[in-house]
């Protein structure tokens, strides 16, 4: 009787551990379970963040190259009439591409008041701006009035000229390009005056940027003067943005992807010394803080590795970015003016 009852005790003893155990193993699934549809929740709501976060990164980064391809183009404010110099508006296309671009075609004055547009310099102008910027249409007046013909142009996307996205020198080289076409076998607005004899360039900013692009791959560009001009542009936004860098990559190559363009390749430093043997000036300001000095450095450093180089620099002391010719006058345009009469020659007279 003793041994039956503690075998039945065995027994419920026995039945309760494994009721336990199947209540714990029961339990231990319900925990995992609910554990794992926290974890699925928290991984499904992860990847929506994720993917919300992505959508506006990628937003943003759009939204920023957008602002950077495209703005409204300055409103032009002044002609060359303002400075008492007679000149015609011109219509030219690029070359390759065929965007239109405006211009003004000044002649240049010689002894007399007889005009010439023997000695031709294409003049263009930098980031934002146009042909009617000060510093461009006051270098140019002084220019047309030593005798040197003068063609202003308004890059594509700026002033008067077609829309298209920004490039920074990558395809407004083309415009330079295409004003050298223009000179050589256009429609001339002075068919009595004919064609230049000899062509010249003057660029400041990203203008003077494009303007070694150009002659880089145009020798009919036989001289050049660079104002306030960069070395290489992706170095340039990495030392000067002022949004955080992080961000840079990004935006470069959404340019890339939306408009095509690419800002690596627009490095002026690169090409410079193919330019020689036709002279090169660099003209900078000790105080430019947009593109500061070490770029002209670095530019005349490349430019005179070429064993046939004529380069000439000007550091410009206590001058902010494209402010020498404010800032100096007629000692700018002095020497401009002789930098030209030396490496064109003087006018040929008709």
């Amino acid at each position: 009787m003793f041994l039956r009852t503690l075998r039945g005790r065995s027994r419920t003893n026995n039945n309760s551990s494994i009721s336990s155990k199947a209540n714990l193993v029961a339990l231990n699934q319900k925990t995992y379970a609910k554990r794992r549809s926290k974890l699925c929740t928290l991984l499904v709501r992860s990847l929506i963040v994720l993917s919300i976060l992505s959508i506006l990164y990628i937003g943003i980064i759009g939204f920023v190259a957008a602002r950077i391809a495209y703005a409204a183009p300055q409103p032009e404010t002044r002609t060359p009439a303002n400075y008492g110099l007679d000149y015609r508006d011109v219509t030219f296309s690029s070359r390759y591409d065929h965007v239109q671009l405006r211009g003004w075609f000044i002649p240049g004055v010689l002894s007399g008041g007889r005009l010439t547009v023997d000695r031709t310099i294409i003049m263009v102008h930098g980031l934002r701006s146009n042909r009617a910027d000060p510093l461009v249409i006051g270098v140019a007046a002084a220019l047309a009035r030593h005798g040197f013909a003068v063609l202003a142009l308004d890059l594509r996307g700026h002033g008067q000229s077609a829309s298209a996205p920004l490039s920074l020198g990558y395809y407004e080289q083309r415009d330079v390009l295409g004003a050298v076409d223009f000179l050589r076998s256009g429609q001339l607005p002075y068919p009595q005056l004919g064609h230049p004899r000899i062509i010249g360039g003057w660029g400041d900013s990203m203008g003077g940027a494009t303007m070694l692009l150009a002659a880089a791959r145009e020798p009919a560009i036989r001289s050049i003067v660079t104002d306030s001009a960069f070395a290489a542009l992706v170095p340039l936004l990495d030392r000067t943005a002022t949004y955080p860098t992080i961000f840079i990559p990004s935006v470069l190559e959404a340019m890339q992807i939306l408009y095509n363009a690419n800002y690596y390749a627009v490095r002026p430093v690169d090409v410079v010394a193919s330019i020689a043997p036709r002279p090169l000036f660099f003209i900078q300001g000790t105080k430019d803080s947009t593109v500061p000095a070490w770029n002209m450095d670095q530019l005349a450093h490349a430019a005179e590795h070429a064993p046939d180089a004529h380069v000439q620099t000007w550091l410009v002391p206590g001058a902010e970015h494209i402010q020498s010719f404010h800032l100096m006058g007629q000692v700018y345009v002095g020497r401009v003016v002789s930098f030209f009469n030396e490496t064109l020659g003087p006018p040929v007279q008709a």
